[in-house]
């Protein structure tokens, strides 16, 4: 599967050193490499769906709040954070569970 990405896209989904698409590769279970403009996901169906979604999600923090619906999704646990925690979790230390636990996490939501 492929994924066209602008430049400022790209420069996003990819991360400082790569760091943000090994973690996308990571949790979603697919193999995610970025030639050029384009994300190109092999694995199986399950897998590049996920990278494909992933994409999408950290995409949609750079211009405003995101909010999935989990119900049916197996790879997904909704956590609730009291708004006084959420800068607690900005940065380093929820970087810091993503990589411990090969995740992709976000704060959902206008935080």
């Amino acid at each position: 599967d492929t994924l066209p990405l602008s430049s400022e896209d790209l420069s996003f989904a990819l991360g400082k050193e790569g760091a943000t698409r090994k973690k996308l590769a990571r949790s979603s279970g697919c193999i995610l490499e970025y030639v050029g403009q384009v994300a190109y996901m092999v694995g199986e169906r399950a897998e590049r769906q996920r990278a494909r979604d992933y994409i999408t999600w950290l995409l949609q923090q750079r211009t405003g709040p995101v909010f999935i619906d989990i119900s049916k999704r197996t790879d997904a646990t909704g956590v609730d954070v009291p708004t006084e925690l959420t800068g607690i979790l900005k940065g380093s230390t929820l970087r810091d569970v993503e990589y411990e636990t090969d995740t992709f996490c976000f704060l959902e939501g206008d935080v």
